[in-house]
């Protein structure tokens, strides 16, 4: 009997004001079951969009925030010397910093000196001058999902 009232209850019926009462205890017993049991629509489409905006804070901007933390680690280590890559991919030495950019010499030509921003600046590397492609370095086997190898 419960279940029939539970189901004309959903079906939104009237019943008589004398079984009224335990019909509707019944349809909040049955409607306060599940998984969101009490909670109305608008409260699941807001739990839904927060739980959006924390996936995709873990998924797209943190990786990129470390990315960029790491780089400018990178950066605040060039010193006077140092044989660096630009954005752009042009070799050159640093000869001298100032706050917000590298006077940078590139080429062979001892005489250029340009200012580079340091945003501008990817890191430091040298130029592999010969004609030989360098060594590969081997990477351990990552195993796959569904295979032992």
């Amino acid at each position: 009997m419960n279940s029939l009232t539970a189901f004309l209850l959903d079906v939104s019926t009237t019943v008589s004001s004398g079984a009224g009462e335990a019909a509707a205890q019944s349809s909040q017993q049955a409607s306060g079951g599940g998984l969101f049991g009490g909670m109305n629509g608008f409260t699941l489409v807001i739990i839904y969009c927060v739980a959006l905006v924390i996936i995709m804070y873990f998924l797209s901007f943190r990786p990129t925030q470390k990315r960029e933390k790491a780089l400018a680690e990178q950066r605040n280590a060039i010193q006077i010397g140092d044989m660096v890559v630009t954005n752009a991919g042009m070799y050159g030495k640093v000869v001298d910093t100032t706050y917000d950019c590298f006077i940078i010499e590139f080429g062979l030509n001892k005489g250029v000196r340009v200012p580079v921003a340091r945003g501008e600046v990817y890191g430091k590397r040298e130029p592999n001058m010969t004609n030989e492609a360098p060594p590969e370095e081997e990477k351990p086997k990552k195993k796959g999902l569904f295979r032992k190898g």
